[in-house]
C-alpha cells in the first residue's frame, strides 16, 4: 500500500550530520565517524580532509562545503600513497563562454583541491566519495568555479 504524505513522517537528519570544527585545520575521516554521513566544511581559511584507507567496502562519505574558502584551501585526499581516485567533477562556471565543466580523474589523481575560485570551494559544493575497491574511492563531485577554471584534481599524496 502507498503511503499518503499524512503518513509519511518527516526524518531527524541529525544523526547524519557531522560538522567539522569551525576552528579545525584537518580532519581525518574513519567509517565508524562519517560513512554514510554528511561532512560539512565551515572554516573559510580551509580544511584538509584525509579519507581513511580505501578497502573497497562500499562506504560512501559526503563532504559539502558549508563556508566559501576564502583563503588556503579545502583539500580532500586520500591517506596513504597507494590508493586514488576515478570519476568526475561536474562544475557550474561564471564565464560567458563556457556555462559547464567536466573535469575528469587523471590516472594517479589522490587530492582534490578547491580554493574558492577556480577549482571551487563554494558554500553548496559537494564531493562524494565512494569506497568501491581496494586501493581506489570513486568521487563525484558539484561545484561551483570562477574565473579562469582548472580541474580540481591533482596528485599529491
Amino acid at each position: 500500500k502507498q503511503k499518503t504524505a499524512y503518513e509519511i513522517r518527516p526524518r531527524d537528519w541529525s544523526s547524519d550530520v557531522c560538522s567539522s570544527d569551525l576552528t579545525a585545520s584537518s580532519l581525518s575521516l574513519t567509517a565508524s565517524d562519517h560513512a554514510g554521513k554528511v561532512v560539512v566544511l565551515n572554516n573559510a581559511a580551509g580544511v584538509t580532509v584525509t579519507l581513511p584507507a580505501s578497502v573497497g567496502n562500499g562506504d560512501v562519505y559526503t563532504i559539502v562545503v558549508g563556508t566559501t574558502v576564502t583563503s588556503n584551501n579545502d583539500i580532500v585526499k586520500v591517506a596513504n600513497t597507494s590508493d586514488s581516485f576515478v570519476g568526475r567533477a561536474i562544475a557550474s562556471s561564471d564565464n560567458a563562454t563556457t556555462t559547464n565543466n567536466i573535469w575528469n580523474v587523471a590516472s594517479g589523481n589522490d587530492t582534490i583541491t578547491l580554493n574558492g575560485s577556480t577549482k571551487g570551494g563554494y558554500a553548496g559544493d559537494m564531493i562524494q566519495v565512494i569506497d568501491i575497491g581496494s586501493n581506489l574511492f570513486l568521487v563525484n563531485a558539484l561545484l561551483k568555479q570562477t574565473a579562469v577554471e582548472a580541474t580540481p584534481f591533482s596528485a599529491t599524496v
